[in-house]
């Protein structure tokens, strides 16, 4: 499972390099000018500008998956766990953004396969896991 391991770590650096590449663009230049960001996106939603989905995608998106792939290069315990539960916030985040905006994308689309794919791959590790665990409780019984 180390190539499922590297999969899921080249794929969350692509989706972390992208959230903190824009979100942070959007909390210095709130305005959405500097990333060609129409303010007519805005209309209709709850935001008056760029800077609080700045924070969220800089937050829930860049900064949590940075925290993942710490934890899986350094195998911390259950660490499948946040695998999953990355995939489903940006999932979550992607289709909230297509539900306040009101349009879609090909870059949504591209990122919701994306957090599938990593809650997948989660889900996976998770199996083998569990299955490897399995393994050496059998070796220790057998001693």
């Amino acid at each position: 499972m180390k190539a499922a391991r590297q999969l899921t770590i080249a794929m969350l650096l692509v989706v972390v390099i992208t959230a903190l590449y824009v979100g942070i663009y959007m909390i210095v230049d709130p305005s959405g000018t500097s990333l060609h960001l129409p303010p007519y996106l805005l209309k209709g939603t709850m935001f008056a500008d760029f800077l609080i989905p700045g924070w969220i995608i800089t937050g829930a998106i860049g900064i949590s998956g940075l925290l993942c792939i710490i934890a899986i290069v350094r195998k911390v315990y259950k660490y499948h766990i946040m695998i999953i539960v990355q995939g489903i916030i940006i999932c979550a985040l992607v289709i909230a953004q297509m539900v306040i905006i009101g349009e879609e994308y090909m870059l949504q689309y591209l990122l919701l396969m994306m957090g599938m794919a990593i809650a997948i791959l989660g889900g996976l590790l998770s199996q083998s896991t569990a299955y490897g665990h399995q393994q050496q409780q059998l070796k220790n019984t057998r001693k």
